[in-house]
């Protein structure tokens, strides 16, 4: 362990300099979350839950995720995908 000896003034630069990456690094994280997808195609929701198509189709089916068809594609809300998500992990420890 090293001891350093600085003034108040130093110290003080050192601890809002640290302060502001952090603040910095939030508010850009919070930035991305926004910025994430807001729907989903099939193909797009059996990667992120790392199933198959057929299976993400037959959640859709029983009424698992919530999904709406735009023409001939099938979409998925990122709400709907992170409910059902939660759901399935509360069922898990449920006996």
């Amino acid at each position: 362990m090293k001891l350093v000896i600085t003034t108040p003034e130093t110290l003080e630069e050192i601890i809002k300099s640290s302060l502001d990456t952090a603040i910095q690094e939030f508010y850009l994280k919070k930035e991305s979350a926004k910025e994430r997808k807001k729907h989903y195609t099939i193909k797009e929701t059996s990667a992120e839950l790392k199933v198959s198509t057929l299976t993400v189709r037959n959640y859709i089916e029983k009424g698992y995720l919530k999904a709406f068809k735009i023409g001939n594609r099938i979409l998925i809300t990122n709400e709907s995908l992170e409910k059902a998500l939660n759901e399935v992990k509360s069922l898990q420890y449920r006996r």
